[in-house]
C-alpha cells in the first residue's frame, strides 16, 4: 500500500529471476549472472504492458540464441501463482518479457493507500536521514532579484521541499554577499545622494542607485584609462578596446538617465566632482572588510533595504528561507584570515605582487582530483587569486569559509548556483580536500542553474538591462486575471483575485521547473499560462474539476472493493497514482524536480481523459459510483500532494 508500483515491480523481478534460474539449469552455467531488476523498464507503449524486460538481448550474445526465442522460454517458464499483482507475462517481437498488471490488485493497493494515508501517500522515507543544508538564491543584495536568480532561487525551494518529505533534514540559507565590490557601489551612490528614504520597494529603489552610480564609476574609470593609454603612446588595439567599452557605457547611462533623471543628474554631478571615485569605492570595500565603525552602519542600513525588499519578492514567490547569512559575519570572525593562513601552509599559496593566488591544478595533480571529482582528463585547471594586493579577500575566498561553516551544520551542502559557477565550484572543493576536508568536498554539491531568457530577450544586470522577478510575477498576474474573467465572469471580485494569484505565481513555478535546471529556460507566457498541457493551469483545471465532482456527489463514502475500475479511462488513472512513490523516490533521491513536474501533468492528462469519458454523478449503479469517487479522491489527493512539493498554490475554482 506505501509502493504499489514498486510492489507490482519486485514481483516482476521475483517471476523474472525464478524463469531465468528454470533456463539457467537448462543450459548449464554458462549464462551469465545478471541483475534481473536492472533489465525492467516501461515499455514503449502503453498497449505493451506496464513493464518489459531486456534481458533476452543480453543473454542472446553470450548463448548465440535469437532474443525472441529465449524471451518465449523466459514466458513459458513464469510461475503466477504466488505473484497476484502480475497478471500475465507474454514473449514480444524481437525478444522482450513483457509483464501486465492484475488491475484489481494494483487498485486495491493503490486506492487504498492513498484512502488510508491521505496526503502521507506515496512519501517513502529514507532509511539513511541527513542533515542537509540547500544554499540558493544568495542574490546580489544591490538590486531587486531578477528573472534568471528567480530561477535558482525556485529550484532550491524545490529541493528543500522534496528532501524534507523524504525524511532528511534539510534547512534553507540565504548567502548575502554584502563584502563585494557591487555592494561597495551601492554604498558609494547612496551616501553620494544623502541616504534619502527609499520611494517604493526598498530594493527597486537601491538597485536604481546601484545600476546609475556603477555606469557612472565605469565611465570616469574607462575615461581616465584612455586618456593614460594616449598620454603613454598606449597600442592601437588597446584605444580601440577602452573606446567601445566606453562607448557601450555612455549608452547605458543615456537609457538610465531617460528612466531616472532626477537621481542620475543628482549622482552625474556628485560623481564628477569626486577626483577618483574608483578609490572611494576601492576605499569603502577596505573600511568595510576592516569593520570601520561608521562604514559598517552605512553598508549594512543599505544592505538591509534592499534584503527587505529580496524577502517580500521571495515571500510572494512562494519561497521561505530558514538562516540568512551574513558574509560580513563571516569576514570580521576572522574565519576568512584563518582560512588564509591554513593554506599558506599547504604549500599550494603563492604571493604575487601583493596578492596571494591558490595553485589549484598543481593540487589536482597531487591529488589526483579529476578522477576523485568526476570531471574530464581535458578539464583545465587555472589559479585562484584569493586576496587583492590591498589584504582585502575575493569571493571565492570567503564562499570557502562559508563552506566551512555550513559543513559544521549539516553532513552535505547543496549550493544552487549557475551552470557558469562549475570552474569556481570546483576550484572550492579542490581548497576543501588540500585543507583536509576529505569527506566535506566529496559532499559538497553545485546543482548548476542555466541561463533564462524571457520572450528571447537577453539581460545584463550590472548595466540595468534586466527583468525582476516583481515584474515576472506582476504580469503572470495579470495575465492570470485575464484567464479568470473570461472562464468565470460570475466570480466575485475578491475571489477572482484570490484564484488569479494563485495560478499566476503556480504558472511561474512551474516553468522554471519543467525544464532540467542545468538547461537555459525559454521563459514563454503562452506556455506558461496555458491551459492546454504541461502547466500550471492544466495541473490546477484536473484538480478543480475533481472538487466539482466531489461537491456533486455530496457525501463520500469508501467501497469495500475496487474490482469494477476495468475501462480504458480508469486504468490509466490507476496505474499512474500506483507510481507515484517510486516517482517521488526518485525525484528526491537524484534531486530532480523535473520528474515531479512531468508525474503531475501525466496525472491531469489521464485525469481529464478520464473526466470526458467516465460519468459519475449521474451513474445510478451506487456500487460502482463509490468505486469512481474513490478514483477521484485519490487523483485530488495526489495532485495535492505533488502541488505541495513543487511548491504550487492551487486554487479551488477557476
Amino acid at each position: 500500500m506505501s509502493d504499489p508500483f514498486g510492489a507490482f515491480r519486485q514481483e516482476c523481478t521475483e517471476v523474472l529471476r525464478t524463469g531465468y534460474s528454470a533456463l539457467r539449469k537448462t543450459v548449464g552455467s554458462s549464462f551469465p549472472d545478471i541483475d534481473v531488476a536492472s533489465t525492467l523498464e516501461d515499455p514503449p507503449d502503453p498497449g505493451f504492458g506496464e513493464l518489459a524486460s531486456s534481458i533476452s538481448f543480453e543473454l542472446s550474445r553470450v548463448q548465440k540464441t535469437k532474443p525472441m526465442e529465449i524471451a518465449i522460454e523466459l514466458a513459458a517458464a513464469s510461475q503466477l501463482e504466488q505473484y497476484p499483482l502480475v497478471r500475465s507475462v507474454e514473449a514480444a517481437e524481437p525478444g522482450y518479457v513483457n509483464f501486465r498488471a492484475n488491475y484489481p490488485q494494483l487498485a486495491e493497493l493503490t486506492l487504498r493507500g492513498v484512502l488510508e494515508q491521505g496526503s502521507h501517500y506515496g512519501l517513502l522515507q529514507t532509511d539513511q536521514p541527513r542533515r542537509v543544508i540547500v544554499e540558493h538564491t544568495s542574490a546580489n543584495p544591490a538590486r531587486p532579484i531578477h528573472i534568471g536568480t528567480a530561477k535558482g532561487a525556485i529550484f532550491g525551494d524545490i529541493l528543500a521541499r522534496l528532501l524534507t518529505a523524504r525524511g532528511h533534514q534539510a534547512r534553507t540559507r540565504f548567502y548575502i554577499d554584502d563584502t563585494g565590490r557591487q555592494v561597495a557601489i551601492m554604498a558609494y551612490g547612496y551616501r553620494l545622494l544623502g541616504e534619502p528614504k527609499p520611494q517604493g520597494k526598498p530594493d527597486h529603489f537601491i538597485g536604481k542607485i546601484y545600476s546609475i552610480t556603477s555606469a557612472l564609476v565605469e565611465i570616469e574609470e574607462l575615461k581616465k584609462r584612455l586618456g593614460l593609454l594616449k598620454k603613454t603612446g598606449g597600442s592601437d588595439l588597446d584605444i580601440v578596446a577602452v573606446t567601445k567599452s566606453l562607448d557601450e557605457w555612455v549608452g547605458v547611462a543615456a537609457d538610465l538617465q531617460s528612466k531616472h533623471q532626477s537621481e542620475f543628474d543628482q549622482l552625474s554631478d556628485r560623481v564628477a566632482k569626486d577626483p577618483d571615485p574608483e578609490a572611494s569605492v576601492r576605499e569603502l570595500l577596505r573600511k568595510y572588510e576592516k569593520a570601520d565603525s561608521e562604514t559598517r552602519v552605512i553598508v549594512r542600513r543599505v544592505t538591509q533595504m534592499v534584503m527587505m525588499g529580496h524577502e517580500e519578492t521571495l515571500r510572494r514567490g512562494n519561497i521561505l528561507f530558514d538562516e540568512w547569512d551574513w558574509e560580513s559575519d563571516l569576514v570580521w570572525s576572522g574565519r576568512v584570515a584563518e582560512l588564509i593562513d591554513r593554506l599558506k601552509e599547504t604549500g599550494f599559496l603563492s604571493n604575487k605582487s601583493g596578492a596571494w593566488e591558490l595553485d589549484v591544478a598543481r593540487a589536482v595533480d597531487t591529488f589526483n582530483l579529476k578522477e576523485k571529482f568526476g570531471v574530464t582528463r581535458t578539464f583545465e585547471v587555472p589559479s585562484l587569486t584569493l586576496t587583492r594586493s590591498d589584504g582585502t579577500s575575493l569571493y571565492a575566498t570567503r564562499d570557502m569559509a562559508y563552506s566551512l561553516y555550513k559543513f559544521e551544520k549539516a553532513e552535505r551542502v547543496i549550493n544552487v548556483i549557475g551552470v557558469e559557477q562549475s570552474l569556481a565550484q570546483f576550484q572550492l572543493r579542490v581548497a576543501l580536500w588540500i585543507l583536509g576536508h576529505r569527506k566535506e568536498a566529496l559532499n559538497y554539491l553545485h546543482y548548476p542553474i542555466g541561463l533564462v531568457e524571457l520572450e528571447g530577450q537577453r539581460m545584463s544586470a550590472r548595466r540595468g538591462r534586466y527583468f525582476t522577478f516583481d515584474q515576472v510575477l506582476e504580469e503572470a498576474d495579470l495575465r492570470a486575471r485575464a484567464e479568470v474573467e473570461k472562464r468565470s465572469p460570475e466570480l466575485p471580485a475578491e475571489v477572482k483575485e484570490r484564484v488569479a494569484e494563485r495560478i499566476a505565481v503556480s504558472a511561474v513555478r512551474y516553468a522554471m521547473l519543467s525544464v532540467e535546471s542545468a538547461k537555459s529556460t525559454s521563459f514563454v507566457w503562452d506556455r506558461a499560462l496555458s491551459f492546454e498541457t504541461n502547466s500550471a493551469p492544466f495541473i490546477n483545471y484536473a484538480y478543480t474539476r475533481t472538487l466539482g465532482i466531489l461537491r456533486k456527489i455530496g457525501k463520500f463514502t469508501p467501497p469495500s472493493s475496487f474490482s469494477r475500475l476495468s475501462t480504458q479511462a480508469e486504468q490509466p488513472l490507476i496505474l499512474q497514482l500506483s507510481k507515484f512513490p517510486e516517482t517521488f523516490t526518485k525525484a528526491a533521491d537524484e534531486l530532480d524536480p523535473t520528474l515531479m513536474c512531468l508525474y503531475a501533468n501525466e496525472l491531469a492528462q489521464r485525469f481529464h481523459e478520464f473526466y470526458e469519458k467516465a460519468d459519475i454523478s449521474h451513474l445510478e449503479d451506487e456500487e460502482l459510483k463509490r468505486q469512481r469517487a474513490a478514483l477521484v479522491v485519490a487523483v485530488r489527493t495526489v495532485l495535492g500532494t505533488v502541488a505541495d512539493l513543487l511548491g504550487l498554490k492551487l486554487a479551488h475554482r477557476m
